[in-house]
């Protein structure tokens, strides 16, 4: 488990908007996975700000902790680990398989989990947890595999999860919901320079796809603004279904869409499974503007 630049970048910007980390809950104890032009980078912010102080960067170490460097340039005053085990240090001591006491509810301004949520068998109980720790106002930050690290743990995780399980019904916003390319399994031994921030499918009313030769990895930024977490009594459904079930039936295309799918109907067999199946491939790729926006770190 570990913090990425692209994860204290997210920290940064969100601190700069507004964001309070005085009390700040880590879901086990989080490394800091920085390249040194990454260090570079953190390093020229603490030299331009008069008031913020970082002298960890002066001496780090590629997988050091990353506690020092939440205190220091994030001004955590209250850092809090959670684990299933102390082997690491953590404070915290329990299986998010099950629901964790309500004592911990509405007790930390940030909670960050950059590696634990796909390895939790019981992910509902656990997400539900996650956002119940989080204060109104505050924020919860995830990293966690979408794509390609098939056996990395349990799960991997698309963005329309996300997007239904941050949602007004359970008493968040959500910020932010970026897709990252990495380029080796082990996604930490090379920098992630681009994101690509995804499309929510209820808005477009279809599926938001992607197919990719290297791994990807999901950032995600959520405000909560209510206490009302109702994953348990209300589950998520995936927004395109919903759309078919309040409809009645499939949804109509648009009349230029109708037309060209009854031509290529009308080719022969193999012609039209080809057709279909590079058209689909076409959409499920980053270049698909519709889709995913991209910027660069």
């Amino acid at each position: 488990m570990g913090l990425a630049f692209s994860d204290a970048k997210m920290f940064w910007e969100a601190k700069q908007a507004g964001a309070a980390f005085e009390s700040t809950l880590t879901i086990g104890h989080q490394k800091l996975l920085l390249h040194p032009p990454e260090v570079k980078y953190f390093q020229k912010i603490v030299d331009s700000q008069k008031d913020l102080s970082c002298r960890v960067l002066r001496d780090y170490q590629f997988g050091d902790y990353s506690d020092d460097f939440l205190r220091e340039f994030l001004g955590v005053t209250s850092l809090s680990i959670l684990d299933n085990s102390p082997y690491e240090g953590a404070n915290l001591i329990h299986d998010l398989n099950e629901p964790v006491p309500e004592n911990l509810w509405n007790r930390f301004d940030v909670v960050i989990d950059a590696g634990s949520l796909e390895h939790v068998f019981n992910f509902p109980v656990a997400i539900s947890s996650l956002m119940h720790m989080v204060k109104v106002g505050g924020k919860a930050f995830i990293t966690t595999p979408a794509n390609n690290l098939c056996g990395h743990g349990f799960y991997q995780f698309s963005p329309e999860l996300m997007f239904r399980i941050f949602s007004e019904q359970n008493g968040f916003r959500l910020d932010r919901i970026e897709l990252l390319p990495a380029r080796f399994p082990k996604v930490e031994l090379a920098p992630m320079r681009v994101g690509y921030a995804v499309t929510d499918p209820a808005i477009i009313g279809e599926r938001v796809e992607i197919v990719s030769k290297n791994p990807i990895m999901m950032t995600i930024e959520a405000t909560k603004t209510q206490d009302s977490v109702a994953l348990s009594s209300s589950p998520p459904q995936q927004s395109d279904y919903e759309a078919v079930w309040a409809q009645g039936g499939e949804l109509t295309p648009a009349p230029y869409k109708a037309k060209l799918k009854a031509i290529v109907r009308r080719l022969p067999h193999f012609l039209h499974m080809r057709i279909k199946g590079y058209y689909h491939r076409s959409r499920c790729s980053f270049s698909n503007s519709a889709f995913y926006r991209r910027r660069r770190f």
